[in-house]
């Protein structure tokens, strides 16, 4: 009788889950990129746990309140050009060239960070700085390298962006 009560209890547990939204995740909570690049994340309709997206937080599990800033608001950055070594008559360029795109409104600041890579992916040296940007705009901008000495190492250049 007895083991028969707990059944009947789990098995409502379950369904009173099921009928108000809790779901679990597969991916065990944590956000990551798809291959299209986009943000995408999981997680169950009872947490209110938060996610990060390049700086920028939001909350999940509120229906009352929308999060602080959504994923279309977030700013961008590319990089134009990066740093290379001399080839000939041609000298070398120890600098990245990047655009920043703000998207949020009115005038903000940015932190913006390049990382020179090798052809391993490794870090050979790294460049930030601030800046600001107006909402709907962007600004190219050009950091150069610490140590110029290793612009023969670097095969590419990577930028991140976040507001401060």
């Amino acid at each position: 009788m007895m083991r028969r009560q707990m059944k009947l209890a789990a098995v409502l547990v379950v369904v009173v889950l099921a009928l108000t939204g809790f779901s679990t995740s597969t991916s065990g909570g944590k956000s990551g990129k798809s291959r299209s690049g986009k943000s995408s994340s999981s997680g169950g309709g009872c947490s209110s746990s938060k996610k990060s997206n390049n700086g920028y937080s939001s909350s999940s599990g509120s229906r009352n309140r929308p999060p602080a800033r959504t994923a279309s608001k977030v700013p961008t950055v590319s990089v134009v050009r990066c740093a290379q070594p001399g080839e000939g008559a041609r000298k070398a360029d120890t600098s990245s060239l990047v655009e920043v795109r703000a998207k949020e409104q009115g005038l903000r600041e940015y932190k913006v960070s390049v990382r020179f890579l090798d052809a391993l992916g490794k870090i050979v040296d790294t460049a930030e700085t601030t800046t600001f940007v107006e909402g709907g705009k962007s600004r190219r901008l050009t950091l150069p390298m610490g140590d110029v000495g290793k612009v023969s190492q670097v095969e590419r250049c990577e930028a991140t962006v976040r507001r401060t």
